[in-house]
């Protein structure tokens, strides 16, 4: 059996008509966690489950270092990073796991996907910070067996799952995610890349965690701040802003960037 698998998925959702919410995208004088902020920078990746191309490699990565659940299973680490352009806001993560394992006992559908390894993300367009808003827009994926699947918990009608690719390295014990994703703004029912292009300052709340299974149980999580694994809380939520500036690049035209630096130290 192969030990590198690289499995790909491309889709259009429909757009539905959304019920529109009083509050629109704007800064509150709520903060989310001010220990943990991110910045998605400009880029248009392939979306291939390779993560070692200029786009990411100038991403701002960060480890997702806050663990829920048992106890943290040995190896289990995960590194982050988002990019957006005018079309869609990509996401990208890297994760160190003994044992890749979505158990269709434990996952029978792509609701339950959080049973098993798989990443979810969570985002408070509105930056109002409010414990289980309805507002909020969650989504997750994960591989099984040689499927792929996609589901969103919160604001289903608010996201579009244009592209997934997930790549699993068994013999280095990796998975790579990476996806192109359209997320539409509660009020506007605009899409987010408009809604950064009109508002150079636009800032959103944003968490993103990754569910660790050995095969037969849901261990635990690690999250990058927190609010989604053992409660939906946008108040714990990171802040997410978005850089307007094409990445820089040395004069071998690799982007500038601390990944390299990153993985080196680990």
């Amino acid at each position: 059996m192969e030990s590198l698998k690289r499995f790909s998925w491309g889709g259009v959702a429909s757009i539905v008509a959304v019920t529109l919410v009083a509050t629109a995208i704007a800064p509150s004088s709520m903060a989310e966690n001010p220990d943990y902020n991110r910045v998605a920078r400009r880029g248009a990746p392939t979306i291939d489950g390779d993560l070692t191309d200029r786009d990411w490699e100038g991403a701002d990565w960060q480890e997702m270092d806050v663990y829920g659940g048992g106890a943290q299973p040995a190896g289990f680490e995960a590194f982050s990073a988002l990019l957006w352009d005018d079309d869609y806001l990509y996401t990208a993560i890297e994760v160190s796991d003994n044992d890749h394992a979505v158990p269709a006992a434990l996952v029978p559908d792509a609701a339950s996907l959080w049973n098993g390894d798989s990443p979810q993300h969570r985002v408070d367009l509105e930056y109002d910070g409010l414990a289980g808003a309805a507002e909020d827009i969650e989504w997750g994926y994960a591989l099984q067996d040689d499927a792929i699947l996609t589901t969103a918990w919160s604001s289903a009608t608010n996201i579009e799952f244009t592209d997934v690719a997930i790549v699993r390295d068994d013999a280095n014990d990796m998975t790579y995610y990476e996806t192109a994703i359209i997320l539409f703004t509660h009020e506007t029912d605009e899409p987010l890349s408009d809604y950064i292009n009109d508002n150079k300052d636009a800032k959103v709340g944003y968490s993103d965690m990754v569910n660790a299974n050995d095969g037969d149980a849901r261990l635990g999580w690690l999250e990058w701040s927190s609010g989604i694994g053992a409660a939906k809380n946008a108040f714990l939520f990171g802040t997410l802003t978005f850089d307007h500036t094409p990445q820089a690049v040395d004069p071998a035209g690799k982007a500038v960037t601390t990944w390299a630096a990153l993985r080196a130290a680990r």
